[in-house]
C-alpha cells in the first residue's frame, strides 16, 4: 500500500467520523469549530482547511448541509442521505462507516 492509498483511507475514515459526530446532534447542526475539536478528541487533529475539504466532499454527496458565513463554513448538519449512509442502506467508497 502506498502513501496515497493510506491517505485516501484516512480521509474516508475521517468523513465517516464527521457523519457519526453530526448524528449525535441530529436534526440540529454542529458548529465547525466544535466539530473540529470533537475530531481532535477522537485522535484526528485537522487544520481548518483539511476539515473544510472533508466537509465539502460530504456536501457534494448531499450527506450534509452546510451553512456559510461569507465564504467560511459556520454550521454543518446531517441530511437524510447522510443518515442513510450511516445506516448502510447506501454506500460511498469515499466514506468509511462502522
Amino acid at each position: 500500500m502506498n502513501k496515497e492509498q493510506i491517505e485516501a483511507i484516512e480521509n474516508a475514515r475521517r468523513r465517516g467520523l464527521i457523519l457519526q459526530n453530526l448524528k449525535q446532534k441530529y436534526p440540529d447542526g454542529v458548529d465547525f469549530i466544535v466539530l473540529q475539536k470533537a475530531l481532535e478528541i477522537q485522535g484526528h487533529s485537522l487544520s481548518k482547511r483539511e476539515l473544510a475539504a472533508l466537509i465539502e466532499y460530504l456536501n457534494g454527496g448531499e450527506y450534509v448541509c452546510v451553512t456559510y458565513s461569507q465564504k467560511y463554513i459556520l454550521v454543518v448538519t446531517l441530511t437524510k442521505k447522510g443518515i442513510d449512509l450511516l445506516d448502510k442502506s447506501i454506500s460511498d467508497v469515499g466514506v468509511l462507516v462502522d
